[in-house]
């Protein structure tokens, strides 16, 4: 596996364990390919969480709730052990 057949794959499985996990957030694709964030369906927009693409990289805003970010805590630690199993897609 290539490293961008790697990354598509940690994508994947990734975005499929935060549709199952987190039904509480809504998933929007920013139709730039690099985006997703991740909604909380009855929060504000200052608890969005942020996923980029390209880097496997996952952001929240420092004046979120503290639910919110303890959910973008366990996204990442998931993020990683999925990264660790496929094989460190990204640089």
């Amino acid at each position: 596996m290539n490293k961008t057949q790697k990354q598509k794959e940690v994508i994947k499985r990734f975005l499929t364990f935060v549709n199952e996990a987190f039904p509480q957030y809504e998933m929007d694709d920013c139709g730039d390919g690099g985006r997703i964030t991740f909604s909380p369906i009855d929060g504000t927009s200052d608890d969005v969480i942020e996923f980029q693409r390209s880097r496997l990289d996952l952001c929240v805003l420092n004046w979120a709730s503290d639910q919110a970010k303890q959910d973008c805590m366990i996204m990442e630690g998931v993020l990683i052990i999925i990264q660790n199993e496929i094989g460190r897609a990204h640089v």
